[in-house]
């Protein structure tokens, strides 16, 4: 569920506007990465009916950690630079 709340959350702010990625371009990258390994994660769990089976994928775990890992990166650096924004304002 983390790893499902920081992607909707940093989706709205990469994908659904043109004015933090041009900033953060290495973030946007890592967001771009995830996002693609989000969304074909869950389309493969959306076509298995068994919720066991679907979340027993080898892999699985390990990837969500390292989707997590880079969420985490990009929320910090993104709340670096809005701190950094607030300061000069």
């Amino acid at each position: 569920l983390q790893v499902q709340r920081q992607w909707m959350y940093l989706e709205n702010i990469f994908v659904g506007s043109d004015d933090i990625r041009p900033v953060l371009p290495q973030e946007a990258g890592w967001f771009d990465e995830v996002n693609a390994g989000f969304k074909q994660m869950m389309e493969k769990i959306y076509h298995e009916p068994k919720a066991l089976k679907a979340c027993s994928t080898p892999g699985m775990l390990d990837s969500l950690m390292a989707m997590n890992a880079k969420l985490e990166r990009i929320q910090k650096s993104l709340d670096d630079y809005l701190e950094r924004k607030r300061q000069e304002f």
